[in-house]
């Protein structure tokens, strides 16, 4: 079975959406340029690094692109009121997942991608 090794979520501004990722995952992003003109801020989660916020002539947010969804702990709504303190906006609200017990959501982030969590609670 395929599993996700890594994703990058597109910023124009990655100090705003930076400080959003990092007070909505409640984590500190690890900055990263090597260069190549694509700055990336490192999003941390198990033993590693999970993904990226990314910058650059490379990286251009979109409301149609790839939907990521993360783990929204035991109660998504948590992260979702701090997506919406951050400058966020719910997109879909908290609501039951017909196919398993649990819940989902989507918010737009500060550059205009749509995020999704997903919780038992």
């Amino acid at each position: 079975m395929a599993a996700v090794n890594w994703f990058e979520i597109p910023a124009s501004d990655l100090a705003r959406a930076s400080a959003f990722y990092a007070h909505v995952l409640d984590v500190a992003l690890v900055s990263e340029d090597i260069g190549d003109g694509n700055p990336k801020s490192l999003i941390p989660g198990g033993d590693g690094m999970i993904g990226a916020v990314s910058h650059g002539p490379d990286w251009t947010p979109s409301t149609h692109g790839t939907l990521v969804y993360f783990d929204g702990g035991d109660d998504l709504q948590m992260l979702l009121d701090r997506a919406v303190e951050a400058g966020g906006q719910i997109v879909e609200p908290k609501q039951t997942v017909d196919a398993t017990s649990g819940y989902w959501a989507r918010f737009r982030d500060t550059e205009g991608n749509v995020i999704g969590v997903l919780s038992p609670n």
